[in-house]
């Protein structure tokens, strides 16, 4: 039997998807399990022992499907479900099953304030979903992120506290001073440093907030997936908003403390670890959007600047 698994991106999408690798390759330890994903987020899945063979994305829609339907597979998991993963699958004579991504439950709760979700299921138990007519259930083992044993091992001393203050939507963001001075109460109270995680793109923004944090701060911008996985194995914890690097430290069984400001925990991308938590404000206009937005959309900007220092603090000093 040939499985393929399609989820294109992004970061924290993919990391969601590493149980229904896992739960797959359990329940068929022989068969070959490809995964089609954009080169860019290969990394992630690179060193996934569950994995057969990676497939790159490519912008020539036509000539991958070509390629796909030559591979002959006898199932095809689309949990992307978009328009471009239909086209990729029509003709590929495999049986596809598609993740049920509740587009309209999201749409009318974040356009009209109406809540439609009976419950609120995590986003890999919905990719999981998508296999259980083939017998696929929960192993109850969490999400993964294979990175170099000897690096773990040397990597698990929790001498650093990160801090992940950049997201690609600007609503999803924390006031910078805030974390600023969030990290200067933490050094306060523990001989550390604060590793502070972005993009590429982002090490001017992060590059600020470590020149105003102190000399105890890194500004680690810029690391590849891996790097950054591997410096996230030093943190005693990780403060972050609805991001990506929140699913990476979910997967390396660091706890996270998440600051969700104009998304909420219906949409299913929330830490499911125990010793995590959320700090969130219910606003009439929340969700604003289902992703996030440029700016606020009424102005004032009340899920995030309401969230304090204070109330912050007092969940980060629980873990120090």
């Amino acid at each position: 039997m040939k499985i393929l698994i399609i989820r294109l991106s992004s970061i924290g999408d993919i990391v969601l998807s590493t149980p229904l690798v896992r739960c797959l390759r359990n329940k068929f330890p022989s068969v070959q399990i490809d995964f089609l994903v954009k080169k860019k987020y290969s990394e992630i899945l690179s060193a996934n022992p569950y994995i057969s063979n990676l497939i790159f994305f490519e912008n020539n829609i036509f000539k991958l499907a070509k390629k796909i339907k030559k591979e002959k597979y006898d199932f095809i998991m689309d949990i992307h479900n978009n328009f471009r993963t239909f086209l990729l699958t029509l003709f590929s004579g495999a049986k596809t099953l598609r993740y049920k991504n509740y587009m309209f439950r999201r749409f009318f709760l974040a356009e009209f304030g109406l809540n439609f979700y009976k419950e609120k299921t995590p986003v890999f138990q919905r990719y999981l979903e998508t296999a259980s007519s083939l017998g696929i259930s929960y192993d109850n083992g969490g999400l993964d992120f294979f990175v170099d044993e000897k690096i773990n091992g040397q990597m698990s001393i929790y001498k650093c506290v990160g801090i992940c203050p950049v997201s690609v939507w600007k609503t999803k963001r924390w006031l910078k001073q805030n974390f600023v001075d969030l990290a200067k109460r933490i050094l306060e109270k523990q001989d550390c440093e604060i590793l502070i995680f972005g993009g590429k793109n982002d090490f001017d923004y992060c590059e600020d907030i470590k020149i105003r944090i102190g000399p105890k701060a890194k500004n680690l911008c810029g690391l590849s997936l891996k790097e950054t996985a591997i410096a996230l194995k030093k943190c005693k914890y990780l403060l972050t908003g609805d991001t990506g690097l929140m699913h990476i430290a979910d997967a390396l069984k660091i706890p996270t403390i998440s600051i969700f400001g104009p998304t909420v925990e219906e949409f299913g991308f929330y830490s499911q670890s125990e010793k995590s938590k959320i700090i969130s404000k219910n606003y009439f206009c929340k969700p604003c959007s289902t992703k996030g937005s440029g700016k606020c959309p009424v102005g004032d900007f009340k899920c995030m600047t309401e969230i304090s220092v204070e109330e912050v603090f007092s969940h980060c000093a629980a873990c120090l």
